[in-house]
């Protein structure tokens, strides 16, 4: 049996390795700050292509390097090709507003002088527009200038990802081995982990393509300028939970209405309550039966916080953070129940 002496010089031991251990990985952590969209990334597609990826090399009898180039070239048309196309839309279409940003601004102080004449009073300043307008001019360039910046990141994540694939099923084993959990709870994680991530992954960019190709043809219908440019972008801003695509339509259709175009804004926001909105709730519930049903106030927190650290990748991330603290809470607790 051991001496109490003996007893506290033991755990002193280990109180010392323990900080030692943390203190590297938080060195670790800092130094590899700038990657950490990279190897997010990384993890991302590793955990969405990993049975395609066993499937591939245990059933096909495939290669490992031939099965990882396969999927890295399918996950660069799914998902690189569609946004890098659209950062060029993008990109053409707010060139083309800052060399002649005249005609927006115009538009929008004529829609703030009507509101202001229908209540008698002024609701909105007109100097909010040119502040607005001048932060907008200041910033968007310095984030239009950060393509080597994403290139960079690709190819960092890609080079992890090719590597993680080399060895799948390695990763799992080295992290579940270090796990203070039973075999139970590494069954809830891994199973939870899976349905989360395909849950914020899948089921919210296919939720964004759809209400983006809806809003679309109402953008057409009602004669918008730009109808799929625009009906992109309301897609995007679809991921945002209760405004949503009403970010985009409803601007639109109030725009609109301060032009000659009356009756083609008054549809727009018609068609956006009774079509685009009901689209929208629709998709999320027939969605939800098949991926977890992630709360709406881990989607808006989720947001803010991914964009806050890792800018637009953390759209995906933010949420995929908070939704697996609260599975690590719930496999706490069964684990360790109070007794």
């Amino acid at each position: 049996m051991k001496s109490e002496t003996e007893f506290f010089h033991e755990n002193g031991r280990k109180f010392i390795i323990l900080i030692i251990i943390v203190s590297l990985f938080l060195f670790l952590v800092y130094s590899i700050n700038s990657f950490t969209p990279a190897m997010l990334g990384s993890l991302l597609f590793y955990v969405l292509f990993r049975k395609f990826m066993r499937h591939l090399i245990e059933i096909r009898k495939w290669k490992r390097w031939g099965a990882a180039l396969l999927i890295i070239f399918i996950s660069f048309l799914l998902i690189v090709v569609p946004v890098s196309s659209l950062s060029y839309l993008l990109f053409d279409k707010v060139q083309t507003i800052l060399s002649n940003p005249q005609d927006v601004i115009l538009g929008y102080h004529t829609l703030i002088n009507k509101i202001n004449d229908s209540f008698g009073r002024e609701i909105v300043s007109n100097k909010i527009i040119d502040d607005f307008t001048k932060t907008i001019a200041v910033q968007i360039p310095s984030i239009l200038n950060s393509t080597l910046q994403i290139f960079s990141s690709l190819l960092i994540m890609y080079f992890i990802l090719f590597y993680l694939l080399i060895y799948t099923g390695d990763l799992e084993k080295s992290i579940f081995s270090y796990l203070p959990f039973k075999k139970d709870g590494i069954t809830i994680l891994t199973k939870e982990l899976n349905d989360m991530t395909y849950a914020n992954a899948i089921a919210v960019p296919l939720i964004a393509l759809c209400q983006g190709l809806i809003a679309s043809i109402g953008f057409l219908i009602f004669g918008l300028q730009d109808p799929f440019f625009w009906g992109i972008i309301c897609g995007c801003t679809s991921i945002i939970p209760v405004v949503g695509a009403a970010l985009i339509w409803f601007p639109a259709g109030i725009f609109l209405l301060s032009t000659s175009a009356f009756w083609q804004g008054a549809g727009i926001l018609v068609y956006g309550v009774l079509v685009i909105s009901t689209v929208d709730n629709i998709l999320r519930f027939f969605f939800a039966r098949w991926f977890a049903d992630v709360h709406p106030l881990i989607t808006i927190f989720g947001i803010i916080i991914g964009i806050k650290w890792f800018g637009l990748p953390g759209l995906v991330f933010g949420p995929l953070f908070i939704s697996y603290f609260f599975l690590m809470l719930k496999i706490y607790k069964k684990e360790f129940p109070a007794t």
